[in-house]
């Protein structure tokens, strides 16, 4: 297992940097730049050709990525052309919003999927499976953008029950402790349902197919052999290795899921990374578009690495074998 880590190590940064040459390359072949979106009548096409040149959009995209590139290792991630702040002062005031509404809605997905997903391969084709089933092909089926308008049409608009936009009521910003929590937590439940029911889907039919196969196992024709009870050899052993692909999955989907919920804040409102980060492409701001993916990218290769130490730490037998 080490090996294997120091291996996901060595490969962080070049994965990352690559990540971002690509990116950076996309981006640039898309027709405009910051200064597109600035443009005045009043302003002269000299002027625009100056200030092109004194942000170095003048410049061939290798000879403007590598500049950008020696200003992140040195810490440096550049300056916001919209917002006019260091970018990663933007991006860190907006994390922890984005990390509210990943990190309920990832308890909510799983806490669902996961007793579903059992369930449901334990009973394979009755009717409690069968209804799972429905549910989880209506949920993949549902564009979440599509779904989020529904909620807050319904819910917001007609039903008038909870708040379409937004965190927090402005009224209640100087509010108690227990006043603002209450009412962020009201702001929540709509975004947070529009993910889960999203996530919840394609989860729940991942562990039933699992599920089945764990349950087709020797192992548990053994184990009912020797008499052991359904609902301990479900949560004992089958829960177990049903886990342990579910956690390099995770790995995967984590990062995702963080970027997935992007469009999500957009919809409802939220003040996060997705809000940022949209506004950003629409205005052409590359040092913080680059910002979110570098973080973005960064993402992605850690919740790997946490997938191999947590598979690691449920498995010990993990540790012995090599990487091919």
């Amino acid at each position: 297992m080490k090996s294997r880590l120091s291996f996901r190590l060595l490969i962080f940064i070049p994965a990352l940097i690559l990540i971002t040459l690509i990116s950076f390359i996309l981006m640039k072949l898309a027709p405009g730049d910051a200064i597109s979106s600035y443009m005045d009548p009043n302003v002269s096409i000299e002027d625009l050709a100056i200030l092109r040149n004194q942000l170095g959009l003048d410049q061939p995209i290798l000879i403007q990525y590598f500049k950008w590139l020696i200003q992140t290792l040195k810490g440096n991630l550049g300056f916001s052309i919209q917002h006019q702040q260091p970018v990663l002062d933007l991006i860190l005031s907006r994390l922890p919003a984005t990390l509210l509404l990943s990190i309920t809605s990832l308890v909510c997905i799983l806490t669902l999927a996961i007793p579903l997903g059992i369930i449901s391969g334990y009973l394979k084709n009755r009717k409690v499976d069968h209804s799972i089933t429905i549910f989880a092909f209506l949920g993949m089926s549902i564009p979440s953008f599509w779904l989020g308008l529904m909620l807050i049409l319904i819910m917001s608009s007609i039903l008038q029950l909870l708040p379409s936009s937004g965190i927090i009521n402005p009224l209640l910003i100087d509010a108690a402790l227990f006043t603002r929590i209450t009412d962020i937590s009201i702001h929540l439940i709509l975004p947070v349902l529009t993910i889960t029911i999203g996530g919840l889907a394609g989860l729940t039919r991942y562990i039933r197919f699992d599920t089945i196969s764990v349950l087709n196992q020797d192992f548990i024709t053994a184990l009912k052999a020797r008499g052991l009870s359904n609902k301990r050899i479900l949560f004992k052993h089958t829960l177990k290795n049903t886990l342990l692909p579910l956690i390099t999955l995770l790995g995967l989907e984590l990062p995702g899921l963080f970027t997935g919920s992007y469009i999500i804040e957009y919809i409802f409102s939220w003040p996060g990374m997705g809000q940022l980060g949209l506004n950003a492409v629409f205005s052409r701001d590359y040092p913080l578009i680059m910002g979110i993916l570098l973080f973005t990218g960064g993402l992605i290769i850690i919740g790997n690495l946490i997938a191999d130490f947590t598979y690691s730490l449920i498995d010990p037998r993990i540790q012995t074998k090599k990487i091919s």
